[in-house]
């Protein structure tokens, strides 16, 4: 995936621009895509409903790695379905039945969107295209809303995958690339891949792999993942003198940790106390192993330092965004 690359890049716009400069050098390694050059925003958007569009970007990026391999493929977003194409494919899409909700009959929208990703070769030339439906099964009527079984509205969207294929091969650029389509639910806190398939020619099988985001001190990962648990709580401890605001989340594919995510809030962080900090995390995110970590310093919503450590590294990296 390229979080870490977009991001970099970000602090390095955002340092030249009013903030003193900042020297940031980028290393790439096998965990992270590299962009396309030149640089192409996406020609389609849209959805009946907001999701999550950062969040299943990532996502969808980690599970293509699986097909198309971050050594030796380059990301681009959407070059092939424009806004039209994926409206109308959306509302044929939810041409359904009426049902009975709390003895209102509504006409009900499973799926609010479609979202494209592509993968190009080293002289960009596509390799394949990546899709995620988005589908909800929150169904909203009077000013309320229903929930439905999930397990109905994932149905309906496999049903809708084939047609969905055969849209993408009735274009003639998209013939005999390689297709990855995953199946997203919307949730209220994150969202998750339920289902992914991979198909290089005009039938795809799906299968499950319950792709999602966990809070690390929640209940269901105390059961699932006791040391992760356990590490998190050690970590807020440890931290216990700075007056701070600590919200971890995790990404866990079939209950196995893909991706650990820090954000530690206070009203002001002074230089000190970031590199303290630091040291301090250090002997604890060290648990983690062969996992990509993420911690955020954000003082009112702004982002005034972060940590990364790559899944195979064997260091901590600090970045400080000065004043």
């Amino acid at each position: 995936m390229c979080m870490k690359k977009l991001f970099l890049i970000l602090l390095i716009l955002l340092v030249g621009c009013g903030k003193k400069e900042e020297i940031i050098e980028i290393n790439y390694d096998n965990s992270y895509y590299q962009v396309a050059n030149p640089y192409k925003e996406s020609i389609g958007s849209y959805s009946i409903a907001d999701y999550d569009k950062e969040e299943v970007e990532s996502m969808l990026m980690r599970l293509s790695t699986e097909y198309f391999k971050t050594n030796n493929s380059f990301y681009q977003e959407g070059q092939y379905l424009t806004s039209e194409e994926i409206k109308n494919l959306v509302n044929q899409f939810n041409e359904t039945e009426e049902i009975e909700v709390d003895d209102v009959k509504i006409k009900p929208t499973y799926i609010t969107s479609i979202y494209e990703q592509n993968y190009l070769t080293n002289n960009n030339v596509l390799k394949g295209i990546s899709l995620a439906v988005i589908v909800d099964n929150k169904q909203y009527y009077d000013n309320n809303y229903k929930t439905i079984d999930e397990k109905i509205v994932l149905d309906y969207a496999l049903d809708k995958v084939e047609e969905l294929l055969k849209f993408i091969r009735s274009k003639e650029e998209l013939k005999k690339v390689d297709v990855v389509i995953g199946i997203y639910l919307e949730s209220d806190y994150k969202g998750s891949f339920k289902y992914l398939g991979y198909t290089n020619n005009d039938n795809i099988k799906m299968n499950y792999v319950n792709y999602n985001y966990q809070l690390l001190e929640s209940n269901y990962v105390s059961k699932i993942d006791n040391k992760t648990y356990n590490t998190i709580l050690a970590i807020k401890n440890s931290l216990s003198d700075y007056n701070l605001y600590l919200n971890a989340y995790g990404l866990y594919q079939n209950k196995t940790l893909n991706e650990v995510s820090i954000t530690l809030n206070k009203s002001y962080f002074k230089q000190a106390e970031i590199l303290d900090i630091s040291k301090i995390l250090t002997t604890n995110l060290n648990n983690f192993n062969n996992i990509d970590i993420k911690v955020y310093f954000k003082s009112n919503n702004i982002t005034k330092a972060f940590i990364t450590k790559n899944r195979n590294a064997t260091k901590i990296e600090t970045y400080i965004l000065e004043d």
